[in-house]
């Protein structure tokens, strides 16, 4: 009887991960009223959210679609801190795009 090992818990993807979804949740929240505070919340996860990207993409050395999408929208987040506020509705629409890009691949690799 073959017994398969378990690969290891990768921090850095469960933290992209969930930073990615945290982007998600705090950048809805930016468009209610009296949530002004979502947005900076929103512009940490989105670094944290790029950088843990970078950091994925330097340590198995694939520079993927997703990955690019993922560090994209901080682009967004410094055009907004800079005095255009639709910054961070580009963010917001970045992040949801490379969120859907992450769930079709997913389909796509379940099905081969």
């Amino acid at each position: 009887m073959t017994q398969k090992t378990k690969a290891p818990v990768r921090w850095d993807v469960v933290i992209h991960s969930c930073a990615g979804v945290f982007c998600l949740v705090l950048g809805a929240l930016m468009f209610v009223d009296g949530y002004d505070w979502a947005r900076d919340g929103f512009s940490a996860m989105m670094l944290l959210t790029f950088v843990s990207a970078l950091v994925i993409s330097v340590v198995t050395k694939s520079w993927v679609t997703g990955h690019y999408l993922a560090m994209l929208p901080v682009v967004g987040v410094a055009l907004g801190y800079a005095g255009w506020s639709l910054g961070f509705n580009l963010a917001y629409l970045l992040i949801w795009a490379a969120f859907l890009h992450f769930l079709w691949r997913g389909y796509q690799l379940s099905k081969s």
